[in-house]
């Protein structure tokens, strides 16, 4: 049976669906503008139409708006990028959050998995006990196969080596984390703490364009075309599938009745 996906995630395709639309919307407007602007200047209307929202306080000229309207494709293109670049940080966010309720919360899910961790501290059972032993010589080479023989078998019992343990620090400093989480840590924390598969060449262009996103906010000038913004917004689009689809397969699983 297929996996129900993320609420993060349905809410994140849900705003970027919106975000489009209004894209489009702004992308039909202009040019029907653009004609009403050109038919006062050839007289062949009186006026331009009243604006919503600013009919009392606009006092843009035929002109003023043409002035705008000569780059909107580059403002529409920096603003769609902010707006869906934003969604996507918040998406993280929520779907890491969502995760930590899935488990009771951020203190239950520290302390559980600080309870089972004690478990697995010596003393152990003598069977168990007797094995481990044997891994905690001195290494020799010539004992390698055995050594793997010992180490399959410990597992097999649900003994805990060393690496291990120290899961319920490194929960607990996730938490913390995440609490600040910056976009330029977002590729680490995905693929570190949370194992998300992410490729080389994803987290290059993931990188490429949170460097863009940012130039944007910090006001230098961009080129920018709504073909290029749609392909980035496309591509966080598709990270976003495939974080929630990690999430679900992987870390959406009841863990309180794990022995």
């Amino acid at each position: 049976m297929p996996l129900m996906p993320t609420r993060a995630y349905s809410r994140f395709k849900s705003q970027s669906e919106a975000l489009l639309q209004f894209s489009v919307l702004v992308a039909y407007a202009v040019p029907a503008l653009r004609a009403d602007i050109s038919n006062v200047k050839s007289a062949l209307k009186t006026s331009l139409p009243t604006p919503d929202f600013f009919h009392k306080s606009s006092r843009s000229t035929p002109d003023d708006l043409l002035r705008t309207e000569a780059t909107y494709e580059h403002s529409l293109a920096a603003y769609l990028l902010l707006a869906h670049f934003s969604f996507f940080e918040s998406f993280v966010l929520d779907i890491i959050m969502e995760m930590i309720d899935f488990h009771g919360g951020a203190k239950e899910f520290v302390n559980r998995n600080e309870r089972r961790a004690k478990q697995f501290v010596a003393p152990h059972r003598a069977d168990i006990a007797k094995l481990k032993r044997k891994l905690q010589d001195s290494e020799k080479a010539s004992w390698r196969d055995r050594y793997r023989s010992y180490a399959r078998k410990l597992a097999g019992e649900g003994f805990r080596f060393p690496g291990e343990l120290f899961a319920p620090y490194g929960l607990r400093t996730f938490m913390l984390k995440v609490k600040r989480m910056k976009a330029h840590e977002i590729p680490s924390i995905l693929v570190d703490a949370l194992r998300v598969d992410l490729s080389e060449s994803e987290i290059k262009r993931y990188d490429d364009i949170r460097e863009i996103r940012n130039s944007i906010a910090h006001g230098q000038p961009t080129s920018l075309t709504m073909r290029e913004v749609v392909e980035m917004n496309k591509f966080l689009r598709g990270l976003a599938v495939k974080i929630s689809e990690h999430f679900s397969e992987n870390l959406f699983v009841i863990e309180k009745y794990a022995p």
